[in-house]
């Protein structure tokens, strides 16, 4: 038994010191050696000061890491080599390379030789899909053994397969965080699923054996998860994270020995090992729907680890202090990080066994509209002039019971579109890790308010805006190590991404402790590129904006981070695209914070209801800065022409929205009208409307075919007396403006 866990122990891949699944792995099984009856009681020591290294790490707690991790990895040789048969202090590991982090197979140990003539192939169930596409290459012929050799035959196409392959498991380890935080996402499963089959079938016609076994039986694993035969869990995501690792590593190989004379390939050992545990792996029984979720705290409770008054003073201290349980309790001796993990997974299998009930979207978004129409159709209804004038009281506490079933029915189906913004937020690890790397910078990500929920529409769409400025946040804004301690600063530079609900918007931040953005070089490359006139004066806010104009970039030289100018204008096109809006914050030295303003949901905004003439219109709140009514000699006019409001020392643009829109208003002069202050691009403008009616929430809808290009409108709403009211598309407006010579 003790030999299996040493074998076990020795054989469990890691990547290196940011290994937590791995570290934990080894954790679990450092608890099961002790518990076995032939364990040497000298190795209790040793047990202790793996912990010890383990625990550092997982807290970031350690100050040479790679000491650490190459210190762990000496003390697991000579267990491993010792067997328990000698004293520890006798043996000496073998001569193995050091871990720094991108090779791990110091800690491999030695494996066993796979029998001639053993099949590799899978025992998982599958629906065919893959077992019977023809493109499909089996393993050639089932008798692959750890002495063959592979012969390059084609270093071109060997060269081409790298990268793609390399490119391949980027997008599956991107998608496997995904799948982590949903386990059901059937799309998730497909997105990892494709890459392994890609680089299978290459891997094939390259007769490159052991690529083209592993990633063949990560397929079928991952294919019987597709047809619903295997649910994915914990154990097939440590899998296939393994797997890719042990691809990494094999390229790695495939590079150093392309450009060599024999071009020969020897079969590796580890991979025979990880088959092994592929053919071996037993699919584990769902939990039983509807367990309640209970608190960390609770169920190390339950477990006998802590007593509930100790928890009690625990957690009335983390108030305070700021961290998180699990940390306090890892710090002051009273819990092993290991049994705060498994605490931590309890509680997410709890969460994820919760019963619910699957629905189509479309149905979904149905019955959202119906409930919008329901809402407008009491609001209609309750101020029919008929109805106002029956002053029968029970009639009106009917009334008022109407609004509050009415109201929460609304916000609890407006609830069932929402999800949370963590998957979003996770996928912006990797990110900042590779990008750092690239740029060889040190850079750590902060993360807030992950479970603050968005509408489920406008997740995907918020995703390519994030990776811009987090690029941006990356390559412009952190300085190199050495710049940030001639700056006084730490090595390592942070990001923050948060995000939170304000009023009827969620409100995502991007801030780094950067340098800042350069307000001189920025008004310099923007009079250089044309972006704006050399005597065009421009607040400090107006110019940080220039930096989202098409093209821009203050960088001389293009990286493969960036510097092609190709970035922050898709964030602003994207943003608007989502009835949202973008600001700018730098301070020299101190770093720059991007604040992305979206509307809680696609299908409600948030509106100001103006009158013009006869007509009512919605203009999105979003989109306004304030309202005002100047005073006469606040009206002025350029040559004759071009009408401006001076307001606060700042000149701005006049459009009469009577004109854009063809109606008749009833206030021509500006001082005896109402003006709406509103922002596009660098610079303000001043709508013209006759009054304001009120502030309402009102339920979008679409104008149809015929009208859904309409320039200046962007939908119409229903507002309570049963009218329809246009709803104004501000960018539009000014786009109109400018294009009639103003």
């Amino acid at each position: 038994m003790m030999e299996q866990i040493l074998d076990r122990l020795v054989n469990g891949v890691i990547e290196g010191p940011e290994d937590l699944i791995g570290m934990g792995e080894c954790l679990n099984l450092l608890d099961e050696l002790e518990k076995c009856q032939e364990f040497p009681e000298r190795w209790s020591t040793n047990i202790n000061e793996l912990r010890q290294l383990f625990n550092c790490l997982i807290l970031e707690d350690s100050k040479d890491p790679n000491a650490d991790w190459e210190s762990i990895r000496k003390i697991v040789a000579k267990m491993h080599a010792n067997g328990g048969k000698q004293p520890l202090a006798d043996q000496e590991p073998p001569d193995e390379p050091a871990l720094d982090g991108e090779d791990w197979k110091g800690l491999v140990g030695d494996f066993s030789t796979v029998p001639a003539g053993e099949e590799i192939g899978s025992s998982l169930p599958s629906n065919g899909s893959a077992a019977n596409d023809d493109r499909v290459m089996a393993p050639d012929d089932g008798n692959a053994q750890q002495g063959e050799m592979t012969e390059i035959q084609d270093t071109e196409l060997l060269k081409d397969f790298i990268e793609e392959a390399r490119e391949h498991l980027g997008a599956i380890e991107l998608n496997m965080l995904s799948l982590e935080a949903n386990p059901n996402d059937q799309e998730a499963i497909n997105a990892v699923f494709r890459p392994f089959h890609s680089i299978k079938g290459v891997a094939g016609f390259l007769n490159l054996k052991d690529i083209h076994h592993l990633s063949h039986e990560v397929e079928n694993l991952l294919d019987a998860a597709r047809s619903g035969n295997l649910v994915i869990s914990d154990s097939v995501i440590d899998i296939v994270l393994q797997a890719s690792d042990i691809l990494k590593v094999l390229l790695n190989e495939l590079e150093k020995v392309q450009n060599e004379e024999s071009a020969v390939i020897p079969a590796s050992p580890i991979v025979f090992q990880f088959l092994e545990r592929v053919r071996s792996f037993k699919a584990e029984e769902p939990s039983p729907e509807g367990t309640p979720v209970r608190k960390v705290g609770e169920i190390l409770v339950e477990k006998g680890i802590v007593d509930k008054p100790t928890l009690e003073v625990i957690v009335e201290r983390t108030k305070t202090t700021g961290k998180k349980l699990g940390e306090e309790l890892i710090q002051e001796g009273l819990a092993t990080s290991r049994e705060v993990s498994d605490a931590l997974r309890e509680q997410r299998r709890a969460k994820d066994s919760a019963a619910s009930v699957r629905i189509d979207t479309q149905k979904l978004d149905n019955l959202v509209d119906m409930v919008g129409e329901l809402v407008i159709a009491q609001s209609m209804v309750l101020q029919n002039s008929e109805v106002q004038s029956i002053k029968d009281q029970k009639l009106q506490k009917d009334t008022v019971q109407l609004n509050r079933i009415t109201a929460e029915l609304q916000r609890i189906s407006m609830s069932m579109r929402m999800v949370p913004i963590k998957n979003t937020f996770q996928k912006m690890i990797r990110l900042v890790r590779d990008l750092a790397k690239k740029s060889g910078k040190e850079v750590t990500l902060v993360m807030r308010g992950e479970e603050t929920e968005i509408d489920r529409n406008m997740v995907e769409e918020i995703y390519e805006p994030l990776v811009h400025m987090i690029r941006n946040a990356v390559d412009h804004g952190i300085e190199k190590p050495g710049e940030r301690i001639q700056s006084g600063k730490d090595i390592t530079g942070t990001i923050l991404l948060a995000a939170e609900q304000k009023g009827g918007n969620i409100v995502i931040d991007v801030q780094d402790d950067g340098k800042g953005l350069d307000a001189a070089r920025i008004r310099a490359k923007g009079i250089e590129r044309g972006v704006i006139s050399p005597d065009e004066q421009l607040d400090e806010k107006a110019i940080y904006e220039i930096i989202l104009h098409p093209g821009f970039s203050t960088k001389d030289e293009v990286t493969d981070v960036s510097g092609r100018g190709v970035g922050m204008d898709v964030v602003k096109k994207n943003v608007e695209a989502l009835r949202g809006k973008i600001d700018i914050f730098s301070t020299p030295g101190k770093g720059t914070h991007f604040q992305v303003k979206l509307p809680l949901t696609m299908a409600i905004i948030d509106g100001m209801v103006i009158r013009i003439g006869e007509e009512r219109y919605v203009v999105p709140t979003i989109a306004m800065k304030e309202s005002l009514r100047p005073a006469k000699e606040a009206f002025v006019t350029v040559q004759k022409r071009g009408e401006m409001i001076k307001v606060r020392d700042t000149l701005m643009p006049l459009i009469r929205l009577h004109r854009t829109l063809g109606v008749t208003p009833r206030f021509e002069n500006p001082w005896e009208a109402l003006l709406l202050v509103v922002t596009e691009g660098k610079h303000s403008y001043c709508l013209l409307a006759d009054e304001i009616v009120g502030r309402q929430e009102v339920v979008i809808k679409s104008l149809g075919g015929s009208l859904r290009k309409l320039v200046g409108i962007s939908g119409g709403a229903i507002l309570g007396d049963g009218k329809v009211a246009l709803i104004i598309d501000v960018k539009g407006v000014v786009s109109i403006y400018e294009e009639n010579g103003k």
